[in-house]
């Protein structure tokens, strides 16, 4: 079931502050952000997205888990009622102390009896006159006191970029949020220029694992000739069965459109035993992994190496949990035109966790493991790559000087312990 919000006109109570044109008096790159990535402080898991109507009007679409907030029952009519406020400001850039447009926004939720559903809706944003901007967005639990602060992309910088795209599911019209499907899922795709078709690109195509934090050897470059090209009519309901990238387009003129990836069916969650396998790698041995992939019966493979690393059932189990949680939160924060986990990002997240301190601006993030201050600590930096398939794609800035600690950190895991950083 799902509750569904417009702007400017709310089925709940809703009050706007307006503050466009307002000086932030804090930079974003200046501030630790370290909480987006950190499962344990992220009670609130709203997804959002930016759409462009035309070149006068964007929307930001949100969708919120009842689930995720406290309702409390008022004592006279017996009523639930659950309240959050949405602040949202759009800056030119993350480091940017100038802000676009901004506004402050409170809704009100009140039902009969709990119930599990989504509640979605749409603001109105001004557009920025610079081509690209970021949008952040401060959403509140205002009865638990929850708080959730997202950072999203806005890109404007050609017609044809996913931005101007929208997708949603097929049986009932309702956003898609992600950008991988399942394959049995319909999907809907209309382009804000009312076109009736695209061409779409697939790209079958399997990305190579990234290689250690301290290799200087060169990535592998993206293949852009597709494995096939057809043509689909927008607006009608078009589903993916194959696993691959798809590269939805008006034109050739130009690498920019929209990208829907066809992942095996139940990611980003960590379920089959391939998916238990394959993550492996960044602590097996090549030994390790042959014999884990060529095994008759792979499950009890990867329990009995679990259980060798950890000494018992229950201290694996542990073992267990943590591995596999860090390589669901991969998926979901890194994943771009391949698997989160895949990710320069995911296998650094993998093995070292959710990073102390984390900077971010609109080309790189930073992460710093241990007191910054500290010579026993370590710091990555990821430089995002121009990439016309998504805009979450980061490399890392790889240098020799990692080898020792990462060889430290890779070494406690197969000691049957936790890395936690320094």
């Amino acid at each position: 079931m799902t509750n569904r919000f417009t702007a400017p006109a709310f089925t709940v109570c809703l009050i706007a502050l307006m503050l466009a044109g307002c000086v932030s008096t804090e930079r974003t790159s200046n501030q630790n952000l370290a909480f987006i990535y950190d499962r344990g402080s992220d009670e609130l898991r709203p997804e959002f997205r930016i759409r462009h109507e035309n070149d006068t009007v964007s929307l930001l679409e949100f969708r919120i888990s009842s689930k995720d907030l406290l309702y409390l029952q008022h004592p006279e009519s017996g009523y639930y009622s659950a309240e959050f406020r949405m602040r949202y400001e759009v800056y030119g850039q993350v480091e940017s102390r100038v802000l676009v447009d901004s506004a402050v926004v409170m809704f009100k939720d009140s039902i009969l009896k709990p119930e599990n559903r989504s509640i979605e809706g749409a603001l109105q944003l001004k557009p920025s006159h610079s081509a690209t901007g970021v949008l952040k967005i401060d959403l509140v639990d205002l009865k638990r006191n929850a708080r959730s602060i997202s950072y999203i992309g806005i890109d404007r910088s050609e017609a044809d970029c996913r931005q101007f795209f929208s997708v949603s599911e097929a049986k009932d019209g309702i956003p898609l949020f992600r950008n991988h499907i399942s394959a049995k899922e319909e999907v809907l795709i209309a382009h804000s220029s009312g076109a009736v078709q695209a061409k779409v690109s697939l790209y079958a195509q399997e990305m190579p694992l990234p290689l250690p934090p301290f290799s200087m050897g060169e990535a592998r470059p993206f293949n852009y000739t597709p494995d096939s090209v057809f043509t689909i009519t927008l607006g009608r309901p078009v589903s993916f069965p194959r696993e691959g990238m798809y590269h939805i387009q008006l034109n050739d003129s130009t690498r920019q459109g929209l990208t829907l990836i066809r992942f095996r069916d139940g990611f980003p969650k960590v379920k089959e035993v391939d998916d238990l396998i394959a993550p492996l790698r960044y602590i097996n041995s090549s030994q390790e992994f042959k014999k884990l992939t060529s095994a008759d019966f792979p499950k009890a493979e990867v329990d009995r190496f679990w259980l060798a690393l950890a000494g018992n059932a229950e201290r694996a189990r542990i073992l267990i949990e943590k591995f596999y949680s860090r390589v669901q939160d991969a998926n979901t924060h890194f994943t771009s035109f391949t698997e989160g986990w895949r990710s320069d990002r995911g296998l650094v997240y993998i093995i070292y966790g959710p990073p102390e301190v984390l900077y971010k601006n609109s080309n790189a993030e930073q992460w710093t493991y241990g007191d910054p201050n500290s010579p026993r600590s370590v710091t990555f930096v990821f430089r995002r790559v121009n990439n016309p398939f998504s805009d979450n794609d980061f490399r890392l800035e790889r240098s020799q000087m990692y080898k020792s600690d990462w060889f430290r950190a890779v070494d406690q895991w197969r000691q049957g312990r936790i890395y936690l950083g320094n």
